[in-house]
């Protein structure tokens, strides 16, 4: 009989569920994708969880046990809030608000809390195919840390050092952001990071490295403080010091962005050093060879590109889900070692299509509702590759759907917006469609073959597009729209085991002699990435994108008279 473990986040933002098979991740779901919502913020995970269970053809009754990737009795216990604070997080404690009866029936399988660091150290750790690593999780903050490093050894995560919430290194990248104009609702970080390759970190951080824990010694010290309180007396700190001493002076100036690009730069290369301090006491205490990373600051792929290049590890591996999503998945691979004693996946993570999927004839029915706005014709795989690497070879821009949508943020060939790279007015044109910023980075899709060709460093670390790479110096001129100011890029390499993607860049190759593609995530601002057919045609013909492939399938506009 199957073991099945239903892993979940739930929380204010990010919310997400993740199924585990006999200790295989087999469906990872995130509830944005489903309900359309970005982040998700405050939903119930009823929906992701429904699509988990049908898609594996199961019921509740078929699962073990349930995880969450979070001690919410634990953090509503020591954060010391009001009541009237306390009764907005309280609700997560409670199995009827994220498993209801009314959806799921009246068997429910017992819930594990899992802590929150733990979770997301799983997510890397047995995920990772690392038979022992150090491991590294650094984020805004969990149940009482906000960094914890430790070590994967026999089977058991421990942790050897824990940073307090007092010294959150995410806190002050959120902080520094929110001064730059570029923290809104959905927390979009990114572009903070994308900010900071244009200037010059010339000022002064209140981050500096220390081993004592003390990350913040510049700034007044609260570590007697409380843990909720201790939050807003740090980020009124981070707001007085950036404004008293970080040119421009003054907060949120959005429409003079550039003005804050030596401040971003500045607040890169703090939390780079940071992470770097952690990195190189990590490769002391555990002497191990391997590093496997977790936490929203690991998705910083500029500080990560920093830290593969510091050739501290000769392996490293971050899921692509590393923000608060992946704790769905990590929880749920630390409860099935509790129960069951299989410490990591037999097979480990290479690819993130791990969400929804969509035959042909779920396609042709979308299809039929808008046969008077399209035309489509069905072709084999190669012809498929063939026709649509000499769309993107002639200047079009491509919508790509196939198998199912990723697990995490980055667009990894499931659900792309494609483009030739050869041309610096790829990039303008996808950043139109996006309906993005001029300044924002694009980043490439490689085949993993022809990585060295094109890149610096290690092929294995850049399956999820989360670790930087230095572009060649003689290849820059070649592929100018997935090369940043800075001359890095965020690669993706594809292998076989993506067949069609992969096929798509061996056909674009053929015509060009270029083994690489531009790949942006397919959804309009403000939305999440698409996931039904019937979501990318509605993005197809709202935005300026010239052709769309759906499994089989190449689209068009029908012309208008």
């Amino acid at each position: 009989m199957k073991k099945y473990i239903l892993g979940l986040n739930i929380g204010h933002h990010d919310t997400a569920a993740a199924l585990i098979r006999d200790g295989e991740l087999v469906m990872f779901v995130e509830q944005e994708r489903i309900s359309r919502h970005k982040m998700a913020l405050g939903e119930s995970p009823a929906e992701a969880i429904q699509e988990c269970l049908n898609r594996e053809g199961i019921t509740m009754a078929d699962v073990t046990a349930v995880s969450v990737g979070m001690d919410w009795k634990y953090r509503n216990q020591i954060y010391e809030m009001s009541e009237t604070e306390k009764a907005k997080y309280t609700m997560y404690e409670d199995p009827d608000w994220f498993l209801p009866r009314e959806i799921f029936g009246s068997c429910r399988p017992p819930v594990y809390s899992i802590r929150h660091h733990l979770s997301h150290a799983a997510s890397a750790c047995r995920l990772s195919g690392f038979r022992e690593c150090a491991v590294l999780v650094t984020d805004n903050r969990g149940e009482d840390a906000a960094a914890s490093l430790g070590v994967y050894r026999n089977g058991e995560i421990s942790f050897f050092r824990q940073i307090g919430i007092q010294h959150s290194p995410g806190i002050f990248y959120n902080r520094a952001a929110r001064y730059a104009g570029l923290y809104g609702k959905y927390r979009e970080v990114g572009k903070f990071m994308g900010l900071s390759s244009y200037g010059r970190p010339v000022m002064k951080m209140p981050l500096s490295p220390s081993r004592d824990g003390r990350l913040f010694s510049g700034l007044e010290n609260i570590d007697n403080e409380g843990i909720f309180a201790s939050i807003g007396l740090r980020t009124e700190q981070l707001a007085a010091y950036f404004e008293e001493n970080c040119f421009p002076y003054q907060a949120g100036n959005a429409e003079e962005v550039m003005s804050y690009a030596n401040f971003a730069a500045s607040a890169q290369h703090a939390l780079e050093s940071v992470i770097l301090d952690f990195a190189a006491e990590l490769r002391e205490v555990t002497g191990m060879d391997s590093l496997a990373m977790a936490g929203g600051v690991a998705l910083n792929c500029a500080a990560n590109g920093k830290l593969a290049d510091a050739g501290l590890f000769s392996h490293i591996f971050v899921p692509p889900f590393a923000s608060d999503a992946g704790t769905a998945a990590g929880s749920a691979m630390e409860l099935y070692y509790r129960l069951f004693g299989k410490s990591r996946a037999d097979r480990p993570l290479k690819l993130a299509g791990l969400g929804c999927s969509y035959t042909d004839e779920e396609t042709l029915q979308a299809l039929g509702k808008y046969e008077d706005q399209v035309s489509f014709a069905r072709h084999d795989p190669a012809a498929l590759c063939r026709i649509v690497a000499k769309a993107l070879s002639e200047g079009l821009i491509a919508g790509w759907v196939q198998g199912g949508f990723e697990a995490g943020p980055r667009a990894l060939g499931n659900r792309s917006i494609l483009a030739d790279p050869r041309s610096r007015r790829s990039l303008i044109r996808l950043n139109q469609i996006k309906d993005r910023e001029m300044w924002r980075p694009i980043a490439p899709s490689i085949l993993e073959e022809d990585y060295s060709s094109y890149f610096e460093g290690d092929p294995e670390f850049r399956r999820f597009m989360n670790v930087a790479a230095l572009v060649r110096e003689d290849r820059r001129h070649v592929i100018p729209a997935a090369v940043h100011v800075d001359n890095t890029a965020r690669p993706q390499t594809v292998s076989p085991d993506q067949p069609l993607y992969y096929g798509l860049l061996r056909a674009f190759r053929e015509i060009t002699g270029v083994p690489v593609l531009c790949n942006t995530s397919f959804n309009q601002r403000g939305e999440p990435l698409v996931n039904t057919p019937e979501d990318a045609l509605n993005c197809f013909l709202s935005r300026g994108i010239d052709l769309l492939v759906i499994g089989s399938f190449v689209i068009q506009r029908k012309e208008t008279a």
